[in-house]
Formats: structure tokens, C-alpha cells, sequence
């Protein structure tokens, strides 16, 4: 026999096997046993929370030839078929391929005939939402007055997308997120009827990533079964699924906090070289300073997600630098971060930048600077050769900061025009000074340079500075000649900057 997934396998049979969606299921189980069916219904909730299991369940129960107390006793030759996939009169249509009214048009014939094999013939229609506006209309008149052999059975993620005029036609049953312990407690019966030994800090990795999905849940269970059929640890479930360990999430926290601008860098570099993905970090970050919010809040009896018993530490220490107002701003920055990441390319300066500003909110309110503004600071001959390494280190940090800032540029200029980001990539942030902020362009690139100045591309560049500043900054294009390069951008960094000016290289 062929191999099945273990979300197949352990797909409920009954309404006794669902688990998580308690008054859901009394619900239906009550409408059978007292033949209180109604012709159409529209399951809501997210993906794989038991929407079709439940819709097959249904199926059963209302054609069951021997149900008991409404569930069905998977015995008889209906439910044998069903279960198969054999029964004529259970029907099931993905609705993002059938989508078009023709299709809808064929159903409504088809809607006439009764049923084949059963008492009753089920339409179970998946993702709904995915009809046409067409279609939704032709469905509509036989929503209104069905034939009393059938029941309509709709499944969707996104209800909102459903005209009011077939809501308004089906009895609705939201479904709810399973819990961290509802997910852990089916894995463990899993795990040991399938001899997988799991250590339970994986487990509860597993259950955090499904997202209140059992489906997700069993599917990343399978995919590690294939990985290593014998014990199961938490390294494992890290490597396989690319999650980021806590520990480091707390460790980067830290850095976060200090405003280490150096090792924060450093470390998301490290992270997005060892194959960790910026989506990822973001989320894994979001869910480790939601709990730092809690602990700040709720002490002790706060529920945490994220931390485990090796970060614990990390995170008490750091309730205790933080204040709530500051991680609540970072944990609104991080999530902001997170959506923009879906849909841009820019992905690694989006989160250096996120992770920039956070440390900026953590910096004392005296001190705290403008975002990514590159300041200088004079420091008299004698006391500069007293603390080179200090200045240098000062230096590198500039720099860092001022790579970060063109980076972001040129990521926000992307997102908004293309064309535009190739012209302003050919050039080179100088600094900025005030309200200016100044970008040079060698000769060879005089065309980019002419181009960036006109006013369509040059009031893309000022919005992008605007969302990056939180004000108006001013923005001049400078020519710079081949030959005298070097010496040019030292003369330009003097005129604006003063005489303690950063170390220009190619």
C-alpha cells in the first residue's frame, strides 16, 4: 500500500476524534440526531483547523445507514465509501479551479437529480471565496430554494470575500486556532503510535510554528519522521524547519538593547548566512518580544510562546532595561517589518534597519538621535591621539550606519519604481548635513545624474527620505569628475562636514 501523510492518517473519523472545535462539532452532532439539518453551511477559519474533516464527518453522519447519538459508525457500506472517496453523492469542488459560472451552471443541473447511493447528496464546495462574482449569483438561486435531497457544505479562509447575499443563506460555524497544548497533546499520541521519540522542547517548537494548524503541525512532524526516524531533539526541528533558537533571538534582543549597532549587524548576518530567512527572523523576533512584554507585564504567570528555560534569564534581566512603551514600539516595528518583507526583495536592510531603530528607542531620551542621521563630532588634536581606538571604532560605526542608510534608500526607492532604483544606484551617499542630504555621481554617469534630477524621480526619493526621517529633507545630486574623485569627495566632506570627516573608500 502506498504511503499516506500523517495528516491523511490521522484525519478524525468521527466527532468524537476533532479536536479544538468542541461546541462546532456538539452543534452538528445535535442537528443529526435530531434531523435538524438545514440546506447550506459555511465553514470560516483558518487552514488546517478541520473544516473539510468536519464537512466529511457531516457527509457521513447524514447518510450513515447505522449512526449512533448523530456520529457515524464507519462501518457500513456508505461510510466505507465515503472514506474512500467512492460515494457518488458526496461531492467535493475546489473552488479555485472551478471557479467560472459554467462550471457553477453545470452544478445547478446536476443539483436536480437525486441522490444515487444515499439519503442525502453533499456538496462540499472548498474555498469558496475564490468564485467569480458570476458564479456567486448562479449559486445563489439554488442556495435560496435547494432540492430537500441536498446540502450545501462551503469551506473558506477568507469569509469576508463572500457576497452577504449567500452569507446571509447558510448557517455559519467560525473555526478557532488550536492551542499550544491541543496541538502537543495530538503530536505525542502521534509520535507514539508511530515509534518517533520527541524531546518535548521540540514538540512545543512544532506546535508554536503550526500556527494553531493540526494539518501544519502532522505535515512538519512527517517531513522530520523522513529526516531521522529514531529520537527527535530540538536541534532537529531548528535545522530541518529553519527555525532561529531562542537563545540566539534573546542574545540579538540583548545587543538590541545596548545599542550594539556592531554585533547586531554581525549577528543578522550570520544568521542569514547559515540559510535563515529574514521572514522568519522577523517572526520568531515579534513572538520573543511579545513575551518579553508580558513578562514586563504579568511577571511569573505570564504564557510564553517563544522563550525557553535557556533564555529565561535573558529575558528577565532584560524586563528589567526595558520599559513597556519600548517594547511595545518594538514589537509594533518588528510586525510592520515583517508584512513589508512579503513583498520586497530588499529583504536583509529592511530588518538591519527595523533592528537599527529599535536600539534607537531603546538609547536614553536625552541622547536619542534622529534615525540613521550620521553625526559628527569634533575632538581637539590631543585628545584624538589619546583615544584613536575609540575614534576608530566610532569611525566604523558611522560607516555601518551610512551603508545601512543607502541601503535603505535604495530599498524604498525599489518598492516604489524600479527604474528609478536603477539610475540612484549608480551613484553614492556622501552624508548628511542638516536638513540635506548629499549624493555624488562619477562622470561616466552623467545621464543617471540629469535623469535623477527631474521631478518625477526626484519626488520619489524625497517621499522614500521623508518615511525614512520622519521629516522633509532636502536632496542635492553632485557631479564628481573621474580624475579628481578622491580629492573631490574629501573637499565635499570637509564643506559639509567639518574637519573630523569619515574615511570615503571605492
Amino acid at each position: 500500500m502506498a504511503y499516506l501523510a500523517l495528516y491523511r492518517v490521522w484525519r478524525p473519523q468521527r466527532f468524537e476524534e476533532v479536536v479544538g472545535q468542541e461546541q462546532t462539532v456538539t452543534a452538528l452532532q445535535n442537528s443529526v440526531r435530531e434531523d435538524r439539518l438545514t440546506h447550506a453551511y459555511l465553514f470560516c477559519g483558518p487552514r488546517g483547523t478541520g473544516k473539510t474533516s468536519i464537512a466529511k464527518i457531516l457527509a457521513k453522519a447524514v447518510n450513515c445507514e447505522k449512526r449512533i447519538e448523530g456520529e457515524p459508525c464507519n462501518a457500513c457500506l456508505s461510510c466505507q465509501d465515503i472514506n474512500n472517496g467512492n460515494f457518488m453523492d458526496v461531492i467535493e469542488i475546489d473552488a479555485a479551479s472551478n471557479r467560472g459560472i459554467d462550471e457553477i451552471r453545470d452544478l445547478r443541473e446536476k443539483v436536480r437529480i437525486m441522490p444515487a447511493q444515499g439519503k442525502k447528496k453533499v456538496y462540499i464546495i472548498d474555498e469558496v471565496h475564490m468564485l467569480t462574482t458570476e458564479a456567486f449569483n448562479a449559486l445563489l438561486k439554488t442556495l435560496e430554494e435547494p432540492p430537500e435531497s441536498v446540502i450545501f457544505i462551503l469551506a473558506t479562509t477568507e469569509p469576508h470575500k463572500i457576497p452577504s447575499t449567500i452569507l446571509s443563506r447558510c448557517q455559519k460555524y467560525n473555526f478557532r486556532r488550536l492551542t499550544l497544548p491541543q496541538i502537543s497533546a495530538r503530536l505525542k499520541d502521534v509520535a507514539a503510535s508511530n515509534g518517533i521519540e520527541i524531546e518535548g522542547e521540540a514538540l512545543s517548537l512544532i506546535s508554536r510554528r503550526a500556527n494553531g494548524g493540526m494539518r501544519d503541525a502532522l505535515g512538519m512532524l512527517d517531513q522530520l519522521y523522513s529526516y531521522k526516524d529514531g529520537s527527535l531533539s530540538k536541534a532537529d526541528v531548528l535545522e530541518v524547519l529553519g527555525l532561529v533558537d531562542d537563545v540566539f533571538v534573546a542574545q540579538l534582543i540583548d545587543k538590541v538593547i545596548a545599542e550594539d549597532v556592531v554585533s547586531t549587524v554581525s549577528m543578522l548576518n550570520k544568521a542569514l548566512n547559515q540559510g535563515k530567512e529574514a521572514g522568519q527572523l522577523a517572526r520568531e523576533t515579534a513572538l520573543y518580544l511579545r513575551d518579553l512584554l508580558l513578562y514586563k507585564l504579568a511577571g511569573e504567570e505570564a504564557e510564553l510562546v517563544m522563550a525557553g528555560e535557556q533564555s529565561y534569564e535573558f529575558l528577565k534581566k532584560q524586563s528589567l532595561k526595558a520599559d513597556k512603551n519600548q517594547i511595545l514600539q518594538s514589537l509594533r516595528m518588528i510586525m510592520e517589518t515583517g508584512e513589508k518583507l512579503r513583498f520586497s526583495e530588499g529583504q536583509k536592510y529592511l530588518l538591519e534597519m527595523a533592528l537599527l531603530e529599535m536600539a534607537d528607542l531603546f538609547a536614553p531620551k536625552e541622547v536619542r538621535s534622529e534615525p540613521v542621521i550620521i553625526s559628527q563630532k569634533a575632538v581637539a588634536p590631543k585628545q584624538r591621539a589619546k583615544n584613536e581606538s575609540n575614534e576608530s571604532h566610532d569611525k566604523n560605526e558611522r560607516n555601518d550606519a551610512k551603508e545601512v542608510l543607502w541601503n535603505r534608500l535604495l530599498a524604498g526607492v525599489k518598492e516604489k519604481k524600479i527604474p528609478t532604483h536603477a539610475l540612484l544606484s549608480q551613484g553614492k551617499l556622501l552624508g548628511v548635513k542638516g536638513d540635506t542630504i548629499f549624493i555624488g555621481f562619477r562622470k561616466g554617469y552623467r545621464f543617471h545624474k540629469e535623469r535623477m534630477e527631474e521631478k518625477a524621480n526626484r519626488e520619489i526619493v524625497d517621499a522614500v527620505i521623508k518615511e525614512i526621517f520622519k521629516r522633509e529633507v532636502e536632496v542635492q545630486f553632485i557631479f564628481l569628475e573621474d580624475s579628481q574623485y578622491n580629492d573631490i569627495i574629501v573637499k565635499k566632506a570637509i564643506e559639509y562636514f567639518g574637519e573630523d570627516i569619515v574615511e570615503v573608500k571605492e
